[in-house]
C-alpha cells in the first residue's frame, strides 16, 4: 500500500493531509451532534407533551430540561408579556440564543466542504504531472515507445486521482450528513421559540 502512496508523487501528501483532517472534524462533529441529542430533542420533547396538555406556564417552563431550561433562563419570566414591545424582546433573545447554539454546531463544517472540492482538484494535479512526465519520457524516447513503460507510467499518474476521490466523496457525504441534522435542529428551535412566545404571553 505504502509503495502505490510513493508512486503517487508529492502531492499525495496533501491528500493524506486533507484524508486526516476530514476525518478527524468528522469524528469532532459526530461527537457533538450525538451529544446534543438529548440535550435538544429530549427537551424539545418534554417541553412538547406538556405543551399538548396546557401543563405549561411562565413559572413551570425554567422545569424543563436541557436547551429549553437554558433558553428559559435568558428571559425575564416577570415581565408582563402580553406587551408587545416585551414580546418582541422576548422572541429577539430567544432567536440569538438559538442562532449562538446552531453556530456552534456548525464549526469546522466548512472545512469539510473545503477538503470535499480541494482533494479531487489535488488528484487532478496529480495526474496531469503524471502525464507530462510519460510524455516527457515518450519525447526522451524517440519514437521508441514501450507499451509496458508507458501503461506504467499512465497508472501512476492516476493513482493521485483515484486518491483524491477516494478522500473527496466521504467527505461530502459527511458535509451534507451534518447539514441535514442541523437543519432539523433549527426547524426544531424555531417551532420551539414560537410556542414558548406562546406560553409566556398568555
Amino acid at each position: 500500500m505504502f509503495a502505490i502512496f510513493q508512486k503517487g508523487g508529492p502531492v499525495m501528501w496533501p491528500i493524506l493531509l486533507c484524508s486526516v483532517l476530514s476525518l478527524a472534524i468528522f469524528i469532532e462533529r459526530l461527537y457533538v451532534l450525538i451529544k446534543s441529542r438529548p440535550y435538544v430533542w429530549d427537551s424539545i420533547n418534554v417541553f412538547k407533551q406538556q405543551f399538548i396538555t396546557n401543563a405549561l406556564n411562565k413559572k413551570t417552563i425554567p422545569e424543563c430540561p436541557g436547551i429549553v431550561k437554558d433558553m428559559a433562563d435568558v428571559l425575564d419570566l416577570g415581565k408582563d408579556y402580553t406587551i408587545d414591545y416585551e414580546l418582541h424582546e422576548a422572541e429577539h433573545k430567544l432567536v440569538r440564543y438559538a442562532t449562538f447554539y446552531v453556530r456552534n454546531l456548525e464549526q469546522r463544517l466548512n472545512w469539510l466542504a473545503i477538503i470535499g472540492n480541494i482533494a479531487p482538484l489535488l488528484g487532478l494535479l496529480g495526474t496531469v504531472t503524471g502525464m507530462i512526465k510519460v510524455f516527457m519520457g515518450i519525447q526522451n524516447m524517440q519514437g521508441q515507445v514501450n507499451p509496458s513503460a508507458l501503461a506504467g507510467g499512465i497508472w501512476e499518474a492516476l493513482i493521485t486521482t483515484a486518491a483524491g476521490l477516494i478522500v473527496a466523496i466521504p467527505t461530502i457525504i459527511a458535509y451534507h450528513y451534518f447539514e441535514d441534522r442541523i437543519d432539523d435542529i433549527t426547524g426544531a428551535l424555531k417551532e420551539l421559540i414560537s410556542d414558548i412566545l406562546e406560553v409566556i404571553k398568555q
